[in-house]
């Protein structure tokens, strides 16, 4: 039997070679083969590791970069992928999204009659506005693939939106490994808020500052993350002007030990985002036992916040109403008790392989 799988992804990021490692060690009946269609994209700032990774090739593409209106996108050129899986010949290719490579991935697929998985963290709000080619590749994957895999309920929603049969959507959810995060003892000084993530408009940080000014108890924000010194600026000049700056600390990009001291310290994790498909950070916190106050926007929010237990959902334009949502959160000590003592299983690695090890099971019988 044929037992070779591809798993196919644009870069390398912590939280994909999290997956494939776990993948090579929980479903030991397959080769897996993971292929990177580049090794980094111009927003990210993570490091990631492949070493230990069987299998494992980052291709040479031209990556096309893409100015949106909060931040920019990235679109990934490889030379012929088909090339590469007539040298592997496997039994299933694995792609994320829409792009080149699974277009290519998929048509490889057709011709020699493999099956293809598709992979999907998307949105109906992330994709709200997609040109004629994004809408016809979406209707070109999601009708063709044999099994599709959904990163999330919203994600789901979408697969479902676009006609995809419910017995072919599985949910697997977007994770890392969470012992990552249970180094550092939890140890939150009261009143501390912590925002992770770049400073990029689609983040939100600006309705986040304006928001604070309405918080009228002792708070301090942390803001654990990266921007372009315009946006570094523009940031501290708002929170200037709403006379909140000397309670705010920027602390830069954070990982390992260093911004999980920061998840440790916290009292409340906010995620302001205009859009995010999930929302990693999200996790991180709750992994840490922290209650979240996040944007009804962070799609991953509704599998990882448990509204009015372990956090609350609210828009962030409005200022006066996320403001509220953040003094309940910090003022109600039931939160916090209920955020230490949520089960996370769904979201383990173990789980998650699980999910994987049903599809390949169903698709290579």
């Amino acid at each position: 039997m044929n037992n070779r799988i591809v798993m196919l992804n644009n870069i390398p990021s912590p939280y994909c070679v999290d997956l494939f490692r776990a993948l090579q060690k929980n479903l030991p009946e397959y080769e897996f083969h993971f292929i990177f269609t580049s090794i980094g994209e111009g927003n990210r700032s993570w490091k990631a590791d492949t070493e230990g990774l069987n299998h494992a090739e980052v291709l040479k593409s031209r990556v096309l970069r893409l100015k949106t209106r909060y931040d920019e996108r990235y679109i990934h050129f490889p030379g012929s992928i088909g090339t590469l899986l007539d040298a592997i010949d496997p039994a299933i290719v694995a792609a994320k999204e829409y792009n080149p490579s699974a277009l290519q991935s998929l048509a490889w697929c057709r011709r020699h009659h493999r099956r293809y998985v598709h992979i999907t963290e998307g949105t109906l709000h992330s994709e709200r506005n997609l040109n004629p080619i994004q809408l016809l590749s979406r209707k070109l994957i999601i009708s063709s693939a044999d099994f599709c895999l959904a990163a999330s309920t919203r994600a789901k929603e979408k697969l479902l939106y676009w006609k995809c049969p419910e017995e072919k959507i599985k949910i697997a959810y977007l994770t890392f490994d969470l012992s990552k995060m249970k180094h550092i003892p939890e140890d939150p000084v009261p009143g501390r808020i912590l925002y992770v993530g770049s400073m990029a408009e689609r983040k939100g940080l600006d309705l986040l500052i304006r928001s604070l000014r309405h918080l009228p108890a002792s708070w301090s924000l942390h803001i654990a993350g990266t921007g372009s010194e315009e946006e570094l600026i523009a940031l501290k000049a708002l929170a200037g002007q709403c006379g909140i700056h000397d309670r705010i600390q920027f602390s830069g990009y954070l990982e390992g030990e260093k911004l999980e001291r920061e998840y440790a310290e916290a009292s409340l994790f906010v995620l302001p985002t205009r859009e995010d498909c999930f929302g990693l950070v999200l996790l991180e916190a709750a992994v840490k036992g922290i209650p979240i106050v996040a944007s009804k926007y962070a799609d991953g929010a509704y599998d990882v916040v448990e509204p009015g237990i372990t956090g609350l959902l609210e828009d962030p334009y409005e200022a006066k109403r996320f403001a509220g949502a953040m003094k309940q959160v910090l003022e109600d000590s039931q939160f916090a008790a209920n955020a230490k003592a949520q089960d996370l299983s769904r979201f383990s690695l173990e789980e998650v392989c699980g999910v994987y090890k049903e599809v390949f099971r169903a698709l290579t019988l």
